[in-house]
C-alpha cells in the first residue's frame, strides 16, 4: 500500500479509468452530475478525516465518481433534433468546424450549425439548433472544386439537402459508422448535390469578420489548417507524388495523401505508428529545439521555456490527434518540471496527462490512437528497464533497441489484433530495422529540408534528395516484408476478457522468470508452466476450439450492397466463400476529375476487414458465380490478403481486365483453378458437398482454352449444397431460360430428384428475368433470400418476384432490409439470426 500511496496520480488514474469503462459496459441510468459530485465530495472527506478503511473506500469512490461523470456526459450527447425524419429535406445555417476535404467530386467538412429549417409534411420548421452535423457535398462540375479548396474552417455558410442518421453496422462485427461519429457528437448527416445548394459568405469581408470575432478559436484553427496545407504543399515540391504523401504523413500528420498501396504496406508490417505524429516526433522536436537554442546560446532555463512554448504549436501543427496531444502534453509538463528541478517519474505524467484528457473528453478512452498511445508508453516505461535486466546483451545500445522493440510488440499486440486481426510474423524486425531508420534519418532530414526550402528553395532540395535515397530504401524493404501473405497470421477479434487474461499472463511469467533468476533453487518448471499457459492462451485465440459436443457449420448472407457474397464455414472448419460484391462505377470519358485519392473498394474496405474480424485464416474453395463486377469486385483484394487454396469458377471467360486480373493473381499466389461443370461434385469436408448443376456442357471458341460469355449472368454457376442435412441453393444471377434448362436436365437424368431444399438464394437480386413460379415449384424452399443493395437503382428485388414469393407462403429474407442474414447449420436444422429485426 505504500507504493500506492507514494503515486496517489496513478491510483487516481487507474480508478478514473475502471470507472469509465464500468459505465461503457453496463449502463447506470441512475448515475449522474449529482452522483460524480456527490462520489467525489466522499473521496475527498475519507482522505481529510483518514477514515478506517479509507484505502479500499476512496478508490471505490472514485471509480463511482469516474463512472457518473462518464454516464452524465453520454447522456448530454444527443442530437437538438430528436423529431426529424431520416431524409428529411433541410436547410441548414453555421460555421465551418473542420479542415474541408477536396477529394475528387466530393467535399466534406463539419459543421457547426445554429439553423435548421426542415421540410416536413409540406411545411417549414424553424429551430435554432446547435447541431454538429458532417457534411458530403457531391460536385456536378469541374470549377466547382476550385471554390470548394476556397472554403476553410470559420467560413458562415448556408446550405439545402438531405438529412440522414448514419448508418450502422449493416454486418456481424462490422464498422459502426453511426457509433464512429456519435463518439464525434455528431449525429446527423447533411448531404448535398452542387454548389448551387451552398451559400457562403467565404468571400463577404463583413461576414468573414463578424464570424471570426464570434468564434476566435476557429481563426486560431483556420491559420493552423493554412499553415499545414502551405507546409504540405512544399513537400509536393520537393518530392515526386508518392514520396510527397508519405513526408506529409510522416513530418505533419496529414495522411489523406499517403498512398493507399503503400499504406496498406506499412499497415501489414505494423508501422502504421511511424505514420501518426506520436511520443517520438515530439520527442525529437523537443530534443532538435534545446539542442539549437544551447547552440545559439540560450540558457538551459531559457531553452527549456522556450521548448515549453513550442510544443503546443508543433501539436497544432501536427494535426491534434490523441496521441499527439498527449506526447505533447507529456512534454509540456517534463519541461516544466525540469526546469523547476521537480521532475518526477514518467509513469506520473503520464496518468496526470490521461487524466486531463479524459475529463476533456471522456470518449478519448474508446479511441484506438489514445489506447495503444497510453498503453505502449506504460509499458516502455515499466517493462523496458525490467525486460532489459533479463537479456544478456552486454551493449548498453542494442539492449535498449531489443527491450524496446519488443516490450512495445509484446504490449500493443493484444489490442492490434482487437481492431486491426493481423500480425506479421515480420513486424518485430520491420519495426527493430526500420523505426530508428525512419525516425532518426528520414524524419530529421524531412523536419530539416521544410524550413530550409521555405527560406532558400536550393538548400531545401539538396537535403530532401538525401531524404529521397532513404525514403527508396524503406519502400523496397517495406514492399519485401509486406508481399509475402505466408508472413501474415490473421487474429478473430479476441474478448476483452481475453485481453485482460493476456496482460495477467504477461506479467506472471515476468514474475516466474525473475523467481527463477533470483532464486537460491532456481528450478525451470514455474517459468516454462508460466511459458505453456501463454503459448494455450495464444493458440486459443489464433485458432479457437470447436467442441466437438456439438459441431455446427455457418452460412451467412454478408451484405455487401448490390452484390453477393456468401460466407460458409463448415462443420469441421472448411471455408468457402462464394462471391465478394463489388463497387461499380457509372464514370464516362471526360470525367475524370471526380476519382478520388482513395474510393471506397468493397473488398478492402468492407468484406476483408469481415473475413479478418472472424479469423478467416485461408480460403479452402473460393466460388466465383460469374465475372460481373457485382460479385467479383470484392475478391481482387481477397486473394492479395488472404491465402486461397482453390478458385472453382463457371468454367468460362468474360475476357474484360478485371477478370484478367483476378485469374492472374490467383495463379501467382499459387491457387489452384477448377472450372465447374454440369454434375461435378466437390467434397469439402465429411459433413459438407457442392454439387454443380451449372452451367450445362459449353463449348468453346476455335482457339480458345474456355468459352467465352461476355453476358456472364446467363453462365452462372450454380450449386447445391448439402451441410449435414440441410440443403441450399445458390443460384448467381441466372435466369428463367436457365432455371428451365436446370430443371429439364435434372428430370432428364434423374426423374425421382429428391427436389426440396431449406435456403434457396433468389437469383440475380430478385430481378424480374429469374425466380419463376415453376423454379419455385420444383424446388419448394422453406426460406429464401434475396441478396440487394438498399434503394439501388435498378428497383431490385422486382415487386413480381416478391409476389411470386409470397404466393409459395414465404417472407423473404433481404439483406436491404435485415442486413446480414446468418443461418446455423446443426445436425437438428437451421437457427436463423439477422443484422436487423425485419421490418426495419
Amino acid at each position: 500500500m505504500e507504493r500506492v500511496t507514494n503515486r496517489p496520480i496513478v491510483l487516481v488514474a487507474v480508478c478514473w479509468i475502471v470507472g469509465y469503462a464500468a459505465a461503457f459496459a453496463w449502463a447506470f441510468p441512475l448515475l449522474g452530475w449529482r452522483t460524480a459530485i456527490l462520489a467525489g465530495l466522499g473521496c475527498a472527506l475519507a482522505g481529510l478525516a483518514k477514515l478506517p478503511g479509507r484505502h479500499w473506500l476512496m478508490p471505490l469512490l472514485l471509480a463511482v465518481a469516474a463512472a457518473s461523470y462518464y454516464e452524465a456526459c453520454d447522456r448530454s450527447n444527443a442530437t437538438a433534433l430528436p423529431d426529424l425524419s431520416n431524409g428529411t429535406e433541410a436547410k441548414v445555417r453555421g460555421w465551418i468546424d473542420s479542415a474541408v476535404e477536396v477529394d475528387g467530386d466530393k467535399v466534406s467538412f463539419v459543421l457547426l450549425a445554429d439553423s435548421v429549417a426542415a421540410m416536413e409534411e409540406g411545411q417549414q420548421l424553424q429551430r435554432g439548433a446547435r447541431e454538429k452535423l458532417q457534411v458530403s457535398i457531391r460536385l456536378v462540375e469541374q470549377q466547382e472544386q476550385a471554390v470548394a479548396m476556397g472554403w476553410g474552417r470559420g467560413d458562415r455558410v448556408e446550405l439545402s439537402g438531405t438529412l440522414k442518421r448514419p448508418e450502422p453496422a449493416r454486418n456481424f462485427g462490422g464498422f459502426d459508422y453511426r457509433a464512429y461519429l456519435t463518439l464525434h457528437h455528431i449525429h446527423w448527416l447533411l448531404q448535398a448535390k452542387g454548389l448551387a445548394a451552398v451559400h457562403t459568405g467565404v468571400n463577404d469581408e463583413s461576414l468573414h469578420n463578424a464570424t471570426f470575432l464570434s468564434e476566435p478559436m476557429m481563426r486560431l484553427s483556420r491559420w493552423n489548417d493554412e499553415l499545414r496545407s502551405l507546409l504540405a504543399a512544399k513537400f509536393d515540391e520537393l518530392f515526386d507524388e508518392e514520396q510527397a504523401g508519405y513526408m506529409k504523413s510522416l513530418v505533419l500528420g496529414v495522411t489523406e495523401f499517403m498512398n493507399p498501396d503503400r499504406f496498406q504496406q506499412f499497415s501489414r508490417l505494423g508501422l502504421t505508428h511511424v505514420l501518426a505524429i506520436s511520443g517520438l516526433h515530439v520527442a525529437i522536436f523537443v530534443g532538435g529545439c534545446l539542442g539549437l537554442m544551447r547552440i545559439c546560446g540560450l540558457t538551459r532555463e531559457r531553452a527549456l521555456t522556450a521548448a515549453m512554448v513550442l510544443v503546443p504549436v508543433y501539436t497544432a501543427l501536427a494535426g491534434g490527434s490523441p496521441s499527439v496531444v498527449r506526447a505533447g502534453l507529456m512534454a509540456m509538463l517534463a519541461l516544466y518540471a525540469a526546469r523547476r528541478g521537480i521532475l518526477k517519474d514518467g509513469l506520473h505524467l503520464l496518468c496526470a496527462v490521461a487524466l486531463l484528457m479524459l475529463l476533456w473528453e471522456p470518449y478519448y478512452l474508446l479511441d484506438v490512437s489514445f489506447q495503444l498511445s497510453f498503453l505502449v508508453t506504460a509499458g516502455l516505461i515499466l517493462g523496458v528497464p525490467r525486460f532489459s535486466r533479463l537479456l544478456p546483451i552486454r551493449s548498453p545500445a542494442l539492449n535498449s533497441a531489443v527491450s524496446v522493440t519488443t516490450v512495445a510488440q509484446l504490449v500493443s499486440f493484444p489490442v492490434s489484433i482487437y481492431y486491426f486481426n493481423t500480425l506479421s510474423l515480420l513486424s518485430w524486425a520491420a519495426n527493430f530495422l526500420l523505426v530508428p531508420f525512419i525516425s532518426f534519418v528520414t524524419l530529421p532530414l524531412g523536419s530539416i529540408a521544410l524550413p530550409f526550402a521555405l527560406v532558400w528553395q536550393p538548400a531545401g532540395e539538396w537535403i530532401a534528395w538525401l531524404a529521397d535515397g532513404s525514403n527508396r530504401l524503406t519502400f523496397w524493404l517495406v514492399d519485401k516484408g509486406a508481399s509475402s501473405l505466408t508472413a501474415q497470421t490473421i487474429w478473430p477479434t479476441p474478448s476483452l476478457w481475453w485481453v485482460a487474461v493476456y496482460f495477467l499472463g504477461l506479467a506472471a511469467l515476468y514474475a516466474t522468470w525473475m523467481w527463477h533468476l533470483q532464486s537460491a533453487r532456481s528450478r525451470l518448471w514455474p517459468v516454462t508452466a508460466a511459458g505453456l499457459a501463454m503459448a494455450v492462451l495464444l493458440t486459443a485465440a489464433y485458432s479457437p476450439v470447436k467442441s466437438s459436443y456439438s459441431p455446427s457449420g455457418s452460412v451467412s448472407f454478408l451484405d455487401v450492397g448490390q452484390g453477393d457474397a456468401i460466407l460458409i464455414r463448415t462443420p469441421q472448419g472448411r471455408t468457402v466463400l462464394i462471391d465478394g460484391g463489388g463497387t461499380i462505377s457509372f464514370r464516362k470519358p471526360g470525367e475524370e476529375w471526380k476519382e478520388r485519392r482513395d474510393p471506397f473498394e468493397l473488398g478492402k474496405d468492407l468484406l476483408v476487414p469481415l473475413l479478418k474480424k472472424r479469423g478467416i485464416h485461408a480460403i479452402d474453395f473460393l466460388v466465383v458465380s460469374h465475372q460481373d463486377a457485382d460479385h467479383i469486385g470484392g475478391l481482387q483484394a481477397v486473394l492479395e490478403t488472404i491465402p486461397v487454396r482453390r478458385l472453382l469458377f463457371n468454367d468460362s471467360w468474360k475476357g474484360n481486365a478485371s477478370s484478367k486480373q483476378l485469374f492472374e493473381t490467383a495463379l501467382r499466389q499459387g491457387t489452384e483453378l477448377l472450372g465447374g461443370k454440369w454434375g461435378d461434385e466437390v467434397q469439402v469436408d465429411a459433413r459438407t458437398k457442392l454439387t454443380v448443376l451449372h452451367p450445362l456442357n459449353q463449348q468453346p471458341e476455335a482457339g480458345s482454352e474456355l468459352p467465352v460469355e461476355e453476358d456472364q449472368n446467363g453462365a452462372s454457376l450454380v450449386l447445391l449444397m448439402r451441410m449435414y442435412d440441410s440443403r441450399f441453393l445458390f443460384t448467381g444471377d441466372m435466369g428463367e431460360d436457365q432455371e428451365h434448362s436446370i430443371l429439364e436436365a435434372i428430370q432428364q437424368q434423374s426423374p425421382d430428384h429428391d427436389v426440396e431444399v431449406d435456403v434457396l438464394k433468389i437469383a440475380h437480386h430478385g430481378s424480374k428475368t429469374s425466380t419463376s413460379e415453376e423454379w419455385l415449384a420444383y424446388w419448394h424452399p422453406e426460406r429464401t433470400v434475396i441478396s440487394v443493395g438498399v434503394n439501388n437503382v435498378y428497383g431490385h428485388p422486382s415487386p413480381l418476384v416478391l409476389d411470386r414469393i409470397k404466393k409459395a407462403g414465404l417472407d423473404p429474407l433481404r439483406t436491404d432490409l435485415h442486413g446480414e442474414v446468418a443461418m446455423i447449420v446443426t445436425k437438428g436444422g437451421i437457427r436463423v439470426s439477422t443484422k436487423f429485426p425485419y421490418p426495419t
